[in-house]
Order: structure tokens, then sequence, then C-alpha cells
């Protein structure tokens, strides 16, 4: 039996960012759920992991529906403590809900699912030669997408819509950019996009491949804990 940790860099339970990448799991898995944003407050808590200008940044959205953007290196040291916790809890897999970089994040036993790894991985294998459009949810995150994604040729194109917008015109204007440059595939680089978003593109006449973070996360995970 696998006791899965999904871990958010916001307030958990999460279950529009952890639902699809369960679904995946093994029947007999036990789940958990935390955040580095949980506590009897975590709004002050995004105050003092707030985002720093010129800092790479994170975006989350605490359960009152509030979207804050963090700064990537304080999460990844607050994240640090969040896996220790979950591994004295018995928990010998962790799912990271988050596709920001972490180099320095460890596990001492359990076994450690970083969306970026996997996303990233997945694209230069399978879509190597493709021209490919990134989507990320904020333009002060362009910089750093660039940088993550540099193995992959061609080099991608950019752009940029919140997963966390009321509704999907923004991120359907991101797409259609993206395919007037020529890309023949779109990646949603953040956990906060969900298949609901994919359907929204489809919707709206995308007809490239499309794929999100947590399907691919969920299609890679979901083998190796059966």
């Amino acid at each position: 039996m696998r006791n899965v940790g999904f871990l958010t860099i916001g307030q958990s339970p999460r279950p529009d960012l952890s639902g699809g990448i369960e679904a995946a799991l093994p029947a007999t898995a036990r789940v958990r759920h935390a955040g580095v944003l949980d506590g009897p407050d975590p709004a002050r808590a995004a105050e003092r992991l707030a985002a720093t200008p010129g800092r790479p940044t994170l975006i989350t959205r605490l359960a009152t529906g509030v979207t804050v953007t963090l700064d990537e290196s304080a999460v990844g040291e607050a994240l640090q403590d969040r896996v220790d916790a979950l591994e004295e809890e018995g928990v010998d897999t962790v799912v990271l809900l988050c596709t920001g970089e972490f180099p320095a994040l460890r596990a001492r036993r359990a076994l450690l699912v970083e969306p970026d790894a996997l996303l990233t991985t997945y694209v230069r294998g399978v879509l190597s030669g493709v021209p490919v459009g990134v989507i990320v949810p904020l333009s002060e995150q362009v910089a750093a997408a660039r940088e993550k994604w540099r193995g992959v040729t061609p080099a991608p194109e950019f752009a940029t819509a919140s997963p966390y917008a009321a509704d999907e015109t923004e991120l359907l204007d991101a797409a259609r950019e993206l395919m007037g440059r020529g890309v023949a595939a779109l990646v949603l680089d953040c956990m906060g996009y969900a298949d609901r978003h994919r359907e929204a593109l489809r919707a709206g006449g995308v007809r490239v491949p499309v794929l999100t973070s947590s399907g691919i996360t969920g299609a890679m995970t979901g083998p190796l804990l059966a």
C-alpha cells in the first residue's frame, strides 16, 4: 500500500490540482494533503513568502479564492520543511503540485515527484523537433521559463494567461497568439491549468495537441506506484 502526500505551495487540499493525478493512482493508495500556506493565518504566511521584484515568481490561490504571488526561493525552503514532515508521518511518495524548479529540494526516503522535471522530460522526448508554445501564468515568469525550457529544440515560444482568471478568454487569446507564431503543440506550464482549460481551448477552435502539467504528472506517476 502506497502512502501518497500531495504537496501544494498554497493551502491544502487542492483537489483542482490533485484530482486528475489521484485518479491515476492505484485504488489502494492512501492520500494525504499538505500545503506551504496551511495554518491559522494563510494570508500572513503568504505575506512572508511574497514575491520579490526581479526574482523568480510563483502563483497560487488561497482557500478564499484570492490569488497570491510568492517568491520561488522562499517557497523552496518552506517546501523542504513540509517534505520532511510528510516523511515523518509515513508518506512514501510526495507529489509536488507545482511546476516551479526547486533544485535543492530533497526527500530522505520517499519518492519525490517533481512535475517540472516530468513535463520538460516528456516534451523533450515526445515532441523533439516540434515547434512548441508554452503558456505560463505571469509575464514575470517568462524569463525563468525560457531558462527552464532551454533544452527543447526548436526553442519554444512563450505567452501568458492566468489559470485563475474568471474565464478562459485570456488563455484562448494566448493560444491563438502562439499558433500564429507557428507552434504545433501547446504546453500549459502550471499545475493550476486543468482539463477544463484544455476543453475550453478545444471549444475555442484550438486543434494542436494541448498538454497540461497535471495530466502528464498523473500519466507518468500512476504506473510507478502500481
